[in-house]
């Protein structure tokens, strides 16, 4: 055949359109020896042949009886078939009156076919068929197939001693169907029995359609047996099975009684002119009973109804305490295929569903899912998961899911959940991840890529609110997250949540298409700055509560190359807090009484026993690569001051490292941080260097400046003690009546009652010069 749909012979076919008369013919005999035909297909590619083909008859004649034998050898590659045929058969044939008979059939099949290996089918019996009367005998009828499928050595066999049908009687012995089955893993051996059918075309009834069933699985063995009597009605094609009752016995090691018990109950009720079926059930298996029913409508395109209920499903005792806490982390990794295409869920389109599950408790160690309700539908477009609530051990689950656009599947849902546990979920190692110590500088070489490939193939739109959060020692309240993803891009907007004492509101996004991207902005207001700095880049160095605003940019395959590309700015305002591990006010105290050995810098490890309190903060870092650097940072203190512009310095976030050094300036009083020691100091500007890790910051004072500064301040008190009146006036009594202004020399300088007075003279110029090295001015 062309791909035209042509055939070769065509011009050999008579054009006559007429139809001729039937011809009558009478043959003595046919014998064919040793023949070969093939037929290809050029539009499908199909190919097959017969050879070796012989045929051997008696005398044929339309409506005489007569013998047949022949064998060949059957190829073909649509399916693929490589067997030898041998039949031996008698027929009877009366086309005009549409009477045919088969008797003494005898036929084998042996090969490769039916994706088998050394198949052999065979098929015995005789078959009467009157379409005229519209009856049909059959008699001594069996049919068997043995062979190899793809490692399965399988048996069937089928055999119907006598059944009669007729317009005034249906009767039949009883129909044998047997399957047996073995395997690596085990055989299973399906004994099927169809008692005596009794009746006519409105009305026919077996005694009873009984099976039993064994199953050996390893160590698993399943015994099972059912029967339930058969109604059928043949005109207009009702079948009914009005009360299938069965039981089974399972014995396994892994069960946890090391065997189980079940039950079940079964009616159904099929139209097939009306193409509906419709079916109840009830099951009870160990702990667990369920029951429902299923009903169906149109074949071609079925459209199916359900409910099931069930009080409690206990899969503990199902399946064994199989459920146990997983670690999920090994698990996905073992489970990455990296799909970075969408499934293709086409074959959804052709499902129509509409039901509902009702469940009171599902057991599954070491979770319970209890009054578990969902409606479920399917219209060909869109797969829905409508009303569901559940209940996960504590957690309450309501909402909405769905997945529409089946060739590339969009995935929408919106969910309230009002409190989650996650370390109830997670392995304690991923719970607490939070909180190891940061990876050194040897486990950068073996960090593994960020995989986002499950992001380029979602296609997703929803929102999920929580209600109360836990997630390591971290809690947070009043989640709020909506998701849209596609092509490899995904937004979270809003990204709302109460956590850390304060509100965070903003948005993130993601970028998964090339090298992963990720934009975070963030409004932060009145957090708890301590816990979210520790959760975040692992440091303890503030306390208090305070605004942040996050604008920033990231990019990168691992984490480690996200964290050095880090760009944007971050806004801090905090009130009220302490910079922990420095006490600057003691530090100070212990210098002023050492004045005499003070030298250099002196650097101290951070002492988490020791703060720094503060009652304002404020400053802007600007990032680029993995670096904040900040310029403007001010502080407000009882012991000190910081002033825009007096203190600079970069962290390094990628490789979580600090270099600061801050100027503050000292004031008259340390109310709450000192005693009346540090009341003495005055205002002294003290250069503070913070170094090291965000896990261990170092803090160092200039002792060197500090020390000359203390100095100074103690010996003009010195010199105000001995003088009376304030420092400067101490200081102008000490150069015989000058100020210090006038050891400028030069101009003349005016006094306070706005009179001229001389220059100094150069002996008292010398004078002042030594004083101020003295107090090293």
């Amino acid at each position: 055949q062309h791909a035209d749909g042509s055939f070769n012979f065509d011009d050999l076919l008579s054009k006559e359109e007429e139809e001729s008369q039937q011809i009558n013919f009478d043959v003595q005999g046919v014998k064919i020896t040793n023949t070969q035909a093939s037929f290809s297909n050029e539009g499908t590619g199909a190919k097959y042949s017969v050879d070796q083909f012989n045929l051997t008859t008696g005398q044929v004649a339309l409506k005489k009886p007569f013998d047949v034998a022949t064998d060949f050898h059957l190829a073909a590659n649509q399916p693929a078939i490589d067997a030898k045929a041998a039949i031996k058969v008698n027929i009877m044939a009366d086309p005009e009156g549409k009477h045919f008979v088969v008797k003494g059939l005898d036929a084998q099949l042996k090969g490769a076919l039916l994706d088998g290996q050394d198949v052999t089918v065979t098929a015995q019996g005789s078959v009467d068929v009157d379409a005229a009367k519209t009856a049909l005998d059959v008699s001594g009828l069996k049919l068997a197939m043995q062979g190899n499928f793809k490692g399965a050595q399988r048996d069937v066999g089928v055999q119907a001693p006598a059944l009669t049908v007729n317009p005034t009687l249906i009767s039949s012995d009883k129909v044998l169907l047997s399957l047996k089955q073995k395997d690596a893993n085990g055989d299973v051996d399906l004994a099927v029995v169809l008692a005596e059918l009794k009746g006519n075309q409105q009305a026919v009834e077996s005694k009873g359609i009984t099976a039993d069933i064994n199953v050996n699985a390893g160590a698993r063995k399943v015994e099972g047996h059912f029967a339930s009597p058969v109604k059928a009605n043949l005109t207009d094609l009702i079948f009914e099975v009005p009360a299938l009752a069965g039981k089974f016995d399972i014995k396994d090691p892994a069960l946890p009684n090391g065997a189980m018990q079940g039950q079940f109950k079964l009616a159904a009720n099929a139209n097939v002119k009306q193409e509906q079926v419709k079916t109840t059930f009830d099951l009870a298996l160990a702990e667990t009973k369920l029951n429902g029913d299923v009903s169906v409508a149109g074949f071609s395109t079925p459209h199916i109804g359900f409910k099931l209920h069930a009080d409690t499903l206990n899969l503990n005792a199902l399946l064994g305490n199989a459920g146990g806490k997983k670690d999920v982390a090994a698990s996905s990794t073992k489970a990455s295929t990296k799909a970075d295409k969408p499934a293709d869920l086409s074959a959804l389109k052709t499902l129509f569903l509409d039901g509902s599950i009702n469940i009171g408790k599902i057991l599954y160690s070491p979770y319970t899912l209890s009054g578990l309700n969902v409606g479920i539908k399917a219209d060909g477009q869109k797969l829905a998961l409508q009303g569901l609530d559940v209940k996960l051990d504590d957690t309450r689950i309501q909402g909405n899911v769905g997945v529409s656009q089946f060739s590339k599947p969009l995935y929408t849902f919106d969910l309230n959940i009002d409190k989650l546990d996650l370390n109830r979920y997670l392995p304690q190692s991923t719970a607490s991840a939070s909180e190891s110590k940061p990876a050194d500088k040897a486990a950068d070489k073996t960090e593994q890529p960020i995989d986002l490939s499950a992001l380029k193939a979602l296609n997703a739109q929803g929102s999920i609110r929580v209600g109360w959060l836990k997630y390591g020692k971290t809690e947070a309240k009043n989640l709020n997250i909506g998701l849209k993803a596609q092509d490899g891009l995904a937004s979270l907007d809003p990204l709302n949540v109460d956590v850390y004492q304060g509100t965070v509101r903003g948005a993130v996004k993601l970028d998964a298409r090339a090298t992963p991207a990720l934009a975070i902005q963030q409004s932060l207001q009145n957090i708890a700055v301590g816990p979210l700095l520790v959760d975040t880049i692992n440091n303890d160095m503030l306390s208090g509560n305070g605004n942040l605003n996050l604008n920033v940019t990231a990019q990168g395959n691992t984490v480690t190359a996200l964290k050095k590309s880090l760009g944007g700015s971050v806004d801090l305002r905090m009130a009220e807090g302490a910079v922990k591990g420095f006490d600057l006010a003691g530090a100070i105290r212990d210098a002023k009484g050492k004045l005499n050995v003070l030298k250099g810098q002196s650097n101290a490890d951070a002492d988490k026993g020791k703060k720094t309190d503060f009652s304002e903060l404020t400053a802007t870092f600007n990032i680029k690569n993995g670096v904040a650097h900040n310029d403007d940072l001010a502080m407000k203190a009882p012991v000190f001051r910081l002033t825009k512009g007096e203190s600079k310095g970069d962290i390094d976030i990628g490789k979580e490292q600090i270099n600061y050094l801050a100027k503050p300036t000292l004031v008259n009083s340390l109310k709450g941080q000192g005693g009346k020691d540090a009341e003495q100091l005055g205002s002294v500007g003290v250069p503070v260097k913070i170094t090291g890790t965000f896990a261990a910051p170092k803090f160092g004072i200039d002792m060197a400046a500090l020390g000359q500064a203390l100095a100074k301040s103690v010996a003009l008190d010195a010199l105000t003690e001995k003088l009376g009146g304030t420092k400067a006036d101490a200081l102008k009594g000490l150069l015989n009546g000058k100020s210090s202004s006038d050891s400028t020399g030069g101009d003349a300088a005016k006094s306070e009652s706005g009179t001229t007075t001389e220059p100094a003279k150069p002996a008292d110029q010398l004078k002042q010069k030594a004083l101020k090295k003295l107090l090293n001015f």
